[in-house]
């Protein structure tokens, strides 16, 4: 990731499950002690594939090789966003999904809930 380019924003498309086309939000943010955060969200009907939370591992894993980020740098958060839905699971949700690096891939995601404050302590810090 250049220097210059501390902060992306942008819609991603990535190969699912199957190779299915998938699509989530993307935010990579550089932080000043090196880290890097990644939030992906969940667009719902916007992606035609798998979501992000089946396929959090394999997509981590995709993004560090494209941003050229250590494993050791990420911090990976996935939001579900506000569907105005009545529906409890349906509603805004972050979650800091961690991971085991084998050497060459991570897996054996493990979830986190997470608040949108403490989100924003770490995009802060």
């Amino acid at each position: 990731m250049q220097t210059a380019d501390k902060y992306i924003d942008l819609i991603y498309d990535y190969k699912g499950q199957w190779d299915s086309p998938s699509r989530c939000g993307l935010k990579v943010y550089q932080r000043s002690d090196g880290h890097f955060v990644i939030v992906v969200t969940e667009l719902y009907t916007g992606n035609p594939g798998t979501s992000v939370t089946q396929w959090c591992a394999p997509l981590a894993t995709t993004l560090i090789g494209e941003y050229g980020i250590e494993p050791e740098q990420l911090i990976f958060i996935e939001r579900t966003p506000d569907t105005g839905s009545k529906l409890v699971f349906l509603r805004e949700t972050f979650d800091r999904v961690s991971f085991t690096w084998d050497g060459i891939k991570y897996t054996s995601p493990e979830w986190q809930r997470l608040s949108r404050e403490e989100v924003d302590k770490l995009l802060s810090e």
